[in-house]
């Protein structure tokens, strides 16, 4: 059974009385869910990442592969909103300074 379809067997159980179409998930546990979902076996924490995220953006900016060089530190971007948007901070100030 999906992580998916386990939580909305729950939420029907919390919520006798309503109709399945009227049954509708809050947009954080939607988020928590699917953050869940792309859970890895391999996974590293924020502080782990922040010590790399100077490497891991200078490897995007380049152009390089960053997927296939640094793919931990990717997954952790995609599913971390707060380190996202340091990278994304220091991607732009890369690229708006001189070369």
């Amino acid at each position: 059974m999906k992580l998916r379809e386990a939580i909305n067997r729950l939420v029907e159980r919390m919520r006798p009385n309503k109709e399945e179409s009227e049954m509708q998930l809050p947009a954080e546990f939607k988020k928590l869910i699917g953050m869940i979902e792309k859970t890895q076996e391999i996974e590293l924490s924020c502080d782990e990442v922040y010590n790399l995220l100077d490497q891991y953006t200078e490897i995007v900016d380049r152009g390089e592969n960053a997927h296939k060089l640094m793919p931990l530190v990717e997954h952790h971007i995609d599913i971390c909103p707060d380190c996202r948007e340091e990278f994304e901070a220091l991607l732009r100030i890369l690229q708006a300074s001189p070369a």
